[in-house]
């Protein structure tokens, strides 16, 4: 993140500012643009960079509310990750409402339109709810990891990782994850997860793997 807590149940943390909204929505938003996922649903605007900068500030505030954004000190690392049973599916569709407000209020119908498209395209590949063929109860799901590129090799994303790892290991719960990006797996698995599915769109050329430790 470095003050670092894991919130795992209903204990309440001080919510990001705005300054530090701004400041942890440019991080993630510079770090993830790149993404091949996202370049496949924006990256063909003109104002692709605007529209996932007003996407990330949303998704940042929205789970902040819910207590399930942690951070590294000025704006270094986020990580957004929660548990099932502390932000269950309809309350987790009303925080995702909540998050792509602002970007519904700036992006243009056509902007929305081609967004919503490339969306459906991805959807064909990334089944949210994939981990109930393996899973039963509670989860902890790896929603954004999001470190500072200067930090690279620095074990940021080690001490990103190691609390909900620690935690989540002393609770029994499993950790998931889904990533477009292949760079992401081999990272992923020296951390103990493991690629239980893959999925390929030919149309898109796009990849979604899925994977989980515990």
């Amino acid at each position: 993140m470095f003050e670092f807590i894991i919130i795992l149940s209903n204990e309440v943390k001080q919510m990001l500012n705005e300054k530090e909204l701004k400041a942890y929505a440019n991080l993630m938003s510079s770090r993830l643009l790149k993404d091949p996922g996202v370049l496949v649903q924006i990256g063909a605007l003109e104002r692709a960079k605007l529209l996932f900068a007003l996407s990330c500030e949303g998704q940042i505030k929205a789970f902040d509310q819910q207590n399930t954004v942690h951070v590294l000190g000025n704006a270094q690392g986020l990580l957004i990750g929660y548990s099932s049973n502390l932000l269950p599916e309809e309350q987790l569709l009303e925080v995702l409402k909540q998050a792509s407000a602002k970007l519904m209020e700036v992006a243009s119908e056509d902007e929305l339109l081609f967004i919503q498209n490339r969306a459906l395209e991805v959807n064909k590949i990334t089944a949210h709810d994939w981990y109930k063929n393996y899973y039963a109860g509670e989860i902890y799901h790896l929603f954004v990891v999001a470190i500072d590129n200067s930090l690279k090799g620095t074990g940021a994303l080690r001490n990103l990782l190691m609390p909900v790892i620690k935690q989540c290991e002393e609770k029994k719960i499993p950790i998931i994850l889904q990533t477009h990006n292949p760079d992401n797996v081999p990272i992923y698995q020296h951390y103990g997860f493991k690629l239980i599915e893959s999925h390929f769109s030919e149309e898109i050329n796009l990849f979604c793997f899925c994977m989980a430790r515990g």
